[in-house]
């Protein structure tokens, strides 16, 4: 495994997982390129069976370069609600055991042949090549610096999904993102003589996001809430009034329609990303539909919601205190949410699109409201590179560099190897 705060001087082999224990998945179809076959894995009474016959562990290692392992179901958007099964096919080694009962498959792979895959998992691979660079050197930083290390109880460095970074196989790779890997290879932003966790999500919303008010660790100078265009000057969101009346405005931000059209958004987007406005966007609940909802996620029993009151937004909007007030057994009931997080996850059967958002409802003194309307602003947490941003200062003719300094301000591009 990669180890947090050390640097590397030659390209590592990193470990990514790609059907986890938790998915609970007990069948896998493999086939190998290299020698032309199938292989059907299951897990059964704690076993591993190949072909149905029993091993300890199914390894496919010491392949050509070029060829592929594919493998099927893979899990694409765990837990969110772009949640779908794919295929991908991988190359490097592959290692499948038996973990808590159920399928766990590894793929074990040189850093930059990953990362070539990365770039057109999480963007697609008709993005301009700058896009492509600055995407690359972000994941390639936030991998090698170790920050998260999510799932370092399994013994790997990634899993394959938006937990951590999209890798969906070589089947979407084009030129252009074989290039943008070849032209970085080993290049990383810096801070202090340390890798930069450079993270990053779909679309800010005009604003990008600090890191301390996700997730509640020590601010980063690299990771501050930034203007997403060519002004400079933040809204104070001191007010409802102030976000209600920014969400409306005709906002001229690198991730906004005026730089990228929605027409052709969908030229630019991930395989498993869907077709919708994500600079601007809408959701609307009916009474019972969001009491029924709320009461799920809290496990309590609402009979009704009064309000949904923001206490507390920051620097891109986004709301970091919920209050959630209703009825329960007959009295009037106040649950408060303190993280942008599970604001995300209460609000949405699956999971809300940001919690940058403002609460229209027909609520008067006499009758409880009918419904509530969320209207947002952007697509992920807002920390750090903005993808559909960067995409819009790719197609303005921006460089690489101008990318990157833009989003990760006080950082340097370094190569390491």
């Amino acid at each position: 495994m990669l180890i947090k705060g050390t640097t590397p001087n030659e390209e590592p082999v990193v470990s990514i997982g790609i059907i986890l224990p938790k998915d609970k998945q007990n069948f896998v179809q493999i086939f190998d390129s290299h020698t032309d076959k199938n292989f059907n894995l299951e897990s059964k009474n704690g076993n591993l069976l190949s072909n149905k016959k029993i091993i300890s562990i199914f390894k496919l290692s010491n392949k050509p370069n070029n060829s592929k392992t594919t493998i099927f179901p893979v899990i694409a958007g765990r837990g969110f609600h772009w949640e779908k099964q794919i295929t991908i096919s991988v190359l490097g080694d592959i290692e499948i055991k038996i973990l808590n009962d159920h399928l766990f498959v590894v793929n074990h792979i040189p850093l930059e042949k990953y990362l070539m895959c990365v770039a057109t998992s999480e963007m697609s691979g008709n993005c301009p090549p700058a896009l492509l660079e600055s995407q690359t050197i972000a994941a390639r930083s936030w991998l090698l610096a170790a920050s998260e290390q999510k799932h370092v109880e399994l013994g790997i460095d990634a899993c394959n999904d938006d937990c951590c970074q999209r890798y969906q196989g070589v089947d979407n790779i084009t030129k252009s993102a074989v290039h943008a890997t070849e032209n970085t290879a080993g290049l990383v932003l810096m801070h202090e003589n340390r890798i930069c966790d450079s993270r990053y999500s779909k679309s800010c919303g005009g604003i990008s996001e600090n890191n301390e008010n996700i997730w509640k660790d020590q601010p980063k100078d690299y990771l501050q809430g930034i203007v997403d265009g060519t002004e400079s000057e933040f809204p104070e969101f001191n007010s409802e009034s102030v976000f209600d009346s920014w969400i409306k405005k005709d906002q001229n931000y690198y991730c906004s329609p005026n730089y990228v059209n929605e027409k052709i958004l969908k030229n630019y987007l991930g395989n498993v990303d869907e077709n919708k406005s994500y600079f601007r966007w809408n959701y609307k609940f009916k009474q019972k539909e969001l009491t029924n909802l709320i009461s799920k996620k809290l496990d309590c029993s609402f009979e009704s919601i009064l309000s949904l009151k923001p206490t507390n937004r920051g620097v891109s909007g986004r709301i970091l205190n919920l209050e959630i007030r209703g009825i329960i057994n007959s009295k009037i009931i106040t649950i408060s949410i303190n993280n942008e997080y599970e604001i995300r996850r209460v609000l949405h059967p699956n999971f809300l699109f940001s919690s940058a958002f403002t609460i229209k409802t027909d609520k008067n003194k006499n009758r409880l409201p009918s419904y509530f309307k969320l209207i947002g602003a952007g697509w992920g947490h807002g920390v750090g590179l903005c993808q559909i941003g960067g995409l819009g200062m790719a197609l303005a003719k921006k460089s690489t560099k101008e990318i990157l300094m833009h989003y990760y301000c006080n950082s340097e591009i370094i190569k390491v190897y």
